[in-house]
């Protein structure tokens, strides 16, 4: 699906201990699809998706995400995205900071999104499509220096998925709220996913969160000194050069995993 210079891009593996959340937004929009389309399910429509009943039903600004309102080739293209881009980053960030991203998303673009299904035209707003969205566009930002196999085929820079992501997001709450104008409420949450990984965690945890004493340091520009010893001398000047250029070499792409991993020096 993805790859760069170095490796073959791979389809990651989803278990229950590793991914449950990507599992369980998978899983939730194949059941809801098929309840709604061969079980006379209809009726998990006004209680999960967005619509102007929803001031009656507060727990649909949460459950929007979990109901398959596509068609099968959609839901199976959305479900194989899910499956690469949310499982990648939950393994990257861990389970719990990948749930409280997507529920801050979705809570999000629920708030902007509602108010214009109140006031305007009746409409249904759900799916994995928009919800998937901001996680995608934090993805392509923190592997930015990747190339994606659009239609396993054709090579993609990561920032153009990113901003062909927001048009389809623009464009399916368009259609969903049944007017051109307000398909820019849908992107709040990208716009939120944007500012998150370009520098509003450091900001947030600058003035909001709590400073930590006396933690240890994991910087990888460190980690040399660490595990090489200074005991290890070597009398032929060009194996020293070659272990110095492998050593340069490795510690490089340590950085770069550490770097794209969204995680700081003192998590």
């Amino acid at each position: 699906m993805y790859q760069n210079s170095q490796q073959s891009p791979q389809m990651p593996k989803l278990s229950s201990r590793d991914t449950p959340v990507t599992l369980v937004l998978i899983m939730a929009n194949v059941l809801t699809f098929l309840l709604i389309h061969f079980g006379q399910g209809r009726w998990l429509v006004p209680g999960m998706a967005l619509t102007p009943e929803s001031l009656r039903h507060p727990w649909t600004v949460l459950t929007w995400p979990l109901i398959g309102l596509y068609r099968p080739f959609g839901l199976l293209c959305l479900s194989l995205w899910t499956w690469t881009i949310g499982g990648s980053m939950e393994r990257s960030w861990g389970t719990e900071r990948l749930l409280k991203f997507v529920l801050a998303t979705t809570v999000l673009t629920s708030v902007t999104v509602l108010p214009m299904l109140v006031w305007g035209s009746a409409g249904i707003f759900g799916g994995l499509g928009i919800a998937i969205a901001p996680l995608t566009v934090a993805w392509c930002w923190l592997n930015r220096q990747q190339t994606i196999l659009f239609s396993f085929i054709f090579p993609v820079p990561a920032l153009a998925i990113a901003a062909i992501t927001a048009g389809m997001a623009y464009f399916e709450t368009s259609q969903s709220l049944r007017s051109p104008w307000t398909g820019l409420v849908g992107l709040s949450g990208c716009a939120a996913a944007w500012w998150w990984v370009r520098g509003g965690r450091e900001w947030s945890e600058a003035r909001f969160g709590k400073k930590k004493k006396d933690a240890p340091n994991l910087r990888f520009a460190d980690l040399d000194k660490d595990i090489r010893g200074s005991k290890q001398p070597r009398s032929n000047p060009l194996q020293k050069a070659r272990d110095e250029r492998k050593r340069k070499e490795r510690d490089d792409k340590i950085a770069e995993m550490f770097r794209n991993s969204g995680f700081k020096d003192d998590d």
